[in-house]
This record gives C-alpha cells, structure tokens and sequence, in this order.
C-alpha cells in the first residue's frame, strides 16, 4: 500500500501553529498556577512571529512581489475579490485599459493607471484579486501585499450583492499585517542594560504583564517602555512588528446598477458598521465616478496651493495648482519649487483658509491648507 503525505509549506506551517497558539493562550485562564504557561505561550508565539518576519524579509530581498514603484503626487491601491469590477473601475478612473471579463482572476499582474484630478496626478493600482487564505500565499496573496504595502489609501471595490466580501478582505489584511484605518499607537521602547522591563504607563496590571511576556519572547529582557493609555496587548504587539503597515481605507460599493436593495440605504449601513466612507458606484454605467475621485483626492491629504508672483498681487495665477500633502509648510512648498534655493525662504504672503485675512505675512512654517494663494519671499542676495 503506498502512502501519500501532503507536505504543508513551511509558511503555512507557521502560520496554522500560530493560530492554534492563540487558541490556546485565549483558552487557559490567568491565575498564578498557569502564569508561567501563559507566559512561555505568549513567548512561542513572539518567536514564530519573528520568524514569519524574517522570511517576509527573504522573500522581499530575493525580489518576491510586483516590483511596483510609487509615482506621482500619491498611489492608491484597488482591492477586491475577482470579478468585483476592479477593471472597469481603472478604466473609469484613468486612462489605463484592462482586459474586462466575467471570469475570475482576469489581472493577473498588476495594471497602473493614473487619475488626473484638481490639479494631482494619482496612482491607481489594479491588483490580482484578493481570496480568502490569502495571507498565507493562496492566490498570489504575499505578492499582493507588498504592492499594499506602499499605497496611501486603499479602495475596496466591493459587489454590492456580497458585502460579506469586505469582512474577509480586512481579516485578510489584517492577518498579513495590514492594519485599515487604525493608527500605530506611540509606543516608546528604550533597552538598558538591566532592571528588567520597566512599563510607566496607566495599562492595566494583566497587559503589564501579558507585554513582558512578549518583550521576553522577542528578545528583549531589560527596556523602558511608555505606552498610552488604553492600549491592548495586540495593539502593541502589531506596533512592535516593523512589517506591520498602517494604511486608510474607503469603499467602493460597485455595481449598483445590479443592486438587490436599495443601495443609499445599504451603504449607510457598512459605513456605520466598519467606520469607513462608502461610495455607491456602477463601475459599468459609470454612475458616481465623480463623487468617488472626491472621495480619493480627500482621502489621501491632498491641497492645492496656487503660487503668485509679488508683482500681481490681486490676481491668481491661472495656471495649475501645486500639490502637496496635507499638513504641508510655506517651506515644504518652497521645497518642492526649488530644493535649492528653498533654504533662502524668508516669509510668504498668504491669502486663503489658513489664514485671518487677505496677503497675511506667515513665517516659514506657517501650515496651509486647500487653495492657498502663496507669494514666497527670499532673501534679495539670492
């Protein structure tokens, strides 16, 4: 009789001993007869995170991913299940033309486009269909994740007759270290050379003790460590991962055209449920596209600053505006004008939002906010 034996990757492996760890460690009650169980499983448990991380390290060395590079003022990233309309979206979104069937897993590889709106030029990534199990390599799922990764927001295109489809995508995400609209708590850690872990934060004694546990298994015996207020034992371990990515997120909600109910109604409820912006959209008739490039520009911290020379003072130049990130100085303007002779920056004359009245001297760091009308002043022996 032969006998056939199944070898599980060694990431897989991994990955399924981790979960039944977690298992195991949510199981077993604290008390003092199985404080020392619980502290060798959170340990186990740092140890194959740790181990999960070096071979995402491996594989980004070794070249494993799209290869993509960001360009651009920004880059969004569409996710989704196949056939959930991430195509025909690009080719509404851009100038970009994707192969559009009824089939799955029609992108096989990733489709760039760019979307040209108030003045920004915006990378649109079309990526290969998120599956579930995607986190540990099924259907190109690590691959897809390095593309993730680098992208300034997020755009779930989701089947408006399978919401359930966004519920897997962030546990799929959230399981490859992908964290959606959250943000990494300000976790400070200094090593000594003793004292053991010391924690000067208002955390409860069960985290205190649950986050020596995990320092211990990381390596790490004698730190200082300041943690906010509120913050649980996963949320620090997530912050404490280096390959962890923060990133926000909104929806897609395609194919409204094709909507069992009705479709306000039913985006209301997943932006009330997942605390995300939702935008109703038919991919295919193109309804909404315009309120969906609204949502994008606004989502990934985009303003437009328009530069004035000093001899027009009361007449905006007409031409395109400058973009810039959200939160953006007078200097970081200058900067982005000429990285040269940004250091010559005196002050700026500046008209708009950010500021009390029309031509209101600012210093350097003077914060602007959208449609800004900025004259920059240097210094005369430039």
């Amino acid at each position: 009789m032969l006998l056939f034996i199944e070898y599980m990757p060694y990431e897989e492996t991994l990955q399924k001993k981790l979960e039944e760890l977690k298992q195991e460690y949510a199981r077993t009650k604290y008390n003092k007869a199985t404080d020392k169980h619980l502290g060798l499983l959170r340990a186990r448990m740092a140890k194959i995170r740790r181990e999960l991380e070096l071979i995402k390290v491996r594989k980004s060395k070794k070249g494993i991913g799209f290869g993509v590079r960001k360009n651009g003022d920004a880059t969004v990233v569409l996710v989704g299940f196949p056939t959930a309309g991430k195509s025909s979206l690009l080719e509404r979104l851009t100038n970009a033309k994707a192969k559009i069937t009824g089939h799955a897993f029609t992108t096989l590889d990733v489709i760039p486009g760019v979307l040209y709106y108030n003045g920004a030029h915006i990378q649109i990534l079309d990526l290969p269909g998120l599956i579930e199990g995607a986190h540990i390599g099924k259907g190109e799922g690590i691959k897809v994740a390095s593309v993730i990764r680098i992208a300034d927001l997020l755009v779930f295109v989701i089947d408006i007759n399978a919401q359930n489809q966004l519920e897997v995508l962030l546990e799929e995400l959230d399981q490859l270290g992908i964290k959606v609209n959250k943000q990494r708590p300000a976790i400070s850690l200094e090593k000594t050379d003793k004292g053991g872990i010391e924690i000067n934060s208002q955390i409860s004694g069960e985290t205190k003790r649950e986050m020596t546990e995990l320092l211990n298994g990381m390596g790490i015996y004698n730190a200082k460590v300041s943690v906010p207020q509120g913050t649980d034992i996963d949320e620090i371990e997530d912050a404490l991962l280096e390959s962890t990515t923060y990133v926000k997120g909104i929806v897609a909600l395609n194919k409204i055209d094709i909507a069992e109910n009705g479709f306000e109604e039913e985006a209301k409820k997943m932006e009330e449920k997942h605390k995300m912006k939702v935008v109703p959209i038919s991919a295919k008739e193109g309804t909404n596209i315009e309120a969906l490039k609204q949502a994008i520009f606004e989502e990934v911290g985009l303003i437009r600053v328009y530069l004035q020379p000093k001899t027009r003072a009361e007449k905006v130049n007409a031409g395109e505006p400058m973009v810039v990130k959200r939160g953006s100085t007078v200097l970081e303007v200058a900067k982005k004008l000429n990285s040269k002779t940004a250091q010559a920056l005196r002050f700026a004359y500046v008209t708009g939002k950010s500021v009390k009245f029309a031509r209101q001297k600012v210093g350097r760091e003077h914060v602007l906010e959208d449609e800004d009308i900025v004259t920059l002043v240097y210094d005369r022996h430039l």
